[in-house]
């Protein structure tokens, strides 16, 4: 399987996986669950997948319980990465920071079309600059730590970063098998 399907199925499994929702409106229509149809009251407190949570949420009924990523977040783990960690370490993010960045976005272009004042324009301009940075910077520690190959990286990656670590690192270890080969040889 390719690099962009691994992304593309943690992108999925992100959107499946449930998220806390409480109803603001009591439900006339059954609303289908993980668990069958149900009706909800108002205040009533369900998980659903976050997909559906989303879309009930655009339509007013839920409001979701998940903390959303905001742009002083992103700031803060962008400073911490560039600025604060040495060239081959990694500050931990959180294991949903990019699908949760992505939805930044997302809701900042929705203000931007609704209003598009200069701020929110400047704002959504410092965050893709700052987004851009901080995976570029994590890349090129990702890459010097598969080529030392040390121990205790895992768990600083997020899943996105995981499939481009192994990926690196299978790349590496073929590499080096590659030029190490005439030498066996002989």
């Amino acid at each position: 399987m390719d690099i962009g399907s691994k992304l593309r199925l943690i992108l999925y499994d992100y959107m499946v996986r449930p998220v806390r929702v409480v109803f603001k409106e009591s439900t006339v229509e059954p609303v289908p669950t993980p668990n069958g149809r149900a009706v909800f009251r108002k205040g009533d407190e369900v998980d659903l997948p976050r997909w559906q949570a989303r879309l009930l949420a655009e339509r007013g009924i839920v409001e979701v319980r998940d903390q959303p990523l905001d742009i002083d977040s992103v700031n803060m783990f962008h400073y911490k990465e560039k600025r604060r960690s040495a060239a081959n370490q990694l500050s931990p993010l959180p294991q949903d920071f990019y699908p949760k960045a992505f939805e930044l976005v997302e809701r900042l272009d929705e203000m931007i079309r609704n209003k598009p004042f200069h701020m929110l324009l400047k704002d959504r301009e410092i965050l893709e600059k700052n987004l851009v940075e901080l995976a570029e910077a994590r890349l090129a520690k990702i890459i010097r730590l598969a080529m030392t190959e040390e121990g205790g990286v895992r768990e600083k990656l997020t899943p996105e970063e995981t499939v481009v670590y192994d990926m690196i690192l299978a790349t590496i270890r073929e590499w080096r098998n590659y030029v190490k080969t005439p030498f066996r040889q002989g």
